[in-house]
């Protein structure tokens, strides 16, 4: 408000001094040409070649401003970069309604004038790898790192995902594994690099990446906690001890490896079991019972209950007593049956393995229990019991495959 207000006076002011300079009539002009002759004093002779001058200067200026940075230019532009836009726009739109083959071509065909031309061939790229076009992309990612080396990043994980999708595990992981180097601290790379271990089968790799992913939060925690679960279970699974080391040292690697689990993961039932056959594999028998005893008062778990009554202890009967405390709470556990019929029949109690099998048979007609009990059949010279009982084994067994 003050700013317009002394300009308004300014304005005034001049206004009226050049009204009272045009009243002093100091001097005139004369300009003749040929017949005509035009006659004017000093002072408007001097305010129409000002006006003049500022009138030539601003169209000096308005040309220069339309034909260059602003104006026509900047029209042009701005209407080609719409237009380029639009374009990429289209093709973001095939690529989402799954038009591979027109989006990779729109896409790679206006990226180098569009306001966003890794956006363009990254997209382009994915959508050639979707319509089954894998060299396609891999020019369209080598264009990208050529003509926008920042981006290499970008371009060397999307060809990472395309040599998983071509099952190409093993170039994927040399190129992941380069990358990851380069940039430890990258979650789609750690993402990238786990995936290939793991259909790779390589579970040693995917643990050491472990602290990492859970460093640098590249998955959230429930993933981890199943990733988690994935690789030791393969890796107990999967063990072996060394051959040329010593039973109590082949016994020591089982113990280092068990160490390294998470405590968590120790209390799994389906890891305890692994750790169970793992420990049969070194001869470290001893261990099964009180393992599994104490794993199966926490948790009544069907694959603890079977490594229970097939793992051979140096004290079978000690065995035995402490299954059979578990009948009072479990007595209709066909599985717990079958753990003490087998354990009977290791201590040659071959009436009471009969009863057992027989009770459990009566819960769960599966093929595994019908085998046990013809097994002991045999065992007591009842030969006629024992076939009988083996065909129907395999009838259970047919039906079982149905």
């Amino acid at each position: 408000m003050r700013k317009l207000l002394v300009i308004s006076v300014l304005a005034l002011v001049s206004g009226a001094a050049i009204i009272w300079l045009l009243q002093q009539n100091s001097g005139y002009v004369l300009i003749s040409l040929g017949d005509i002759s035009i006659e004017m004093s000093a002072l408007v002779a001097a305010t129409i070649y000002v006006v003049l001058t500022g009138f030539l200067l601003w169209l000096l200026l308005a040309i220069r401003w339309l034909t260059s940075a602003g104006g026509i230019r900047l029209w042009w532009n701005s209407r080609r970069s719409a237009k380029q836009r639009s374009k990429t726009a289209q093709g973001l739109l095939l690529y989402a309604d799954q038009d591979w083959q027109k989006a990779s071509l729109l896409l790679s065909q206006s990226a180098d004038r569009s306001t966003m031309p890794v956006v363009n061939l990254l997209f382009a790229a994915r959508a050639a790898a979707d319509s089954n076009e894998p060299n396609k992309a891999r020019q369209l990612l080598q264009r990208l790192k050529m003509t926008h080396p920042k981006s290499r990043l970008l371009a060397d994980k999307l060809l990472a995902e395309l040599l998983i999708v071509d099952e190409k595990l093993d170039e994927a992981a040399v190129l992941l594994e380069s990358l990851h180097s380069e940039n430890p601290s990258d979650r789609g790379i750690l993402r990238l690099l786990v995936d290939t271990y793991f259909l790779l089968g390589d579970w040693k790799q995917a643990q050491k990446l472990l602290g990492d992913i859970k460093h640098y939060e590249a998955i959230n925690k429930r993933a981890i906690q199943l990733l988690e679960l994935d690789i030791y279970s393969n890796l107990l699974e999967e063990f072996v001890a060394d051959p040329e080391f010593t039973e109590q040292e082949q016994q020591g690697q089982l113990a280092e490896l068990w160490e390294m689990l998470p405590k968590s993961l120790r209390k799994e039932s389906e890891i305890i079991a692994q750790y169970a056959d793992a420990l049969v594999k070194v001869n470290a028998k001893d261990k099964l019972q009180p393992l599994l005893t104490k794993a199966l008062s926490n948790d009544w778990h069907p694959g603890l209950i079977d490594r229970f009554g097939t793992a051979q202890t140096s004290k079978p009967e000690k065995q035995l007593a402490t299954g059979e405390k578990w009948l009072f709470s479990h007595a209709d556990d066909a599985n717990l049956l079958l753990a003490l019929g087998r354990i009977c029949r290791r201590l040659d109690l071959l009436g009471k393995a009969k009863d057992y099998l027989s009770s459990a048979v009566a819960l769960e007609a599966s093929p595994q229990i019908y085998l046990e009990l013809a097994e002991v059949l045999t065992d007591m010279g009842e030969h006629k019991a024992s076939a009988k009982i083996y065909r129907q084994g395999l009838q259970a067994a047919f039906k079982t495959a149905d």
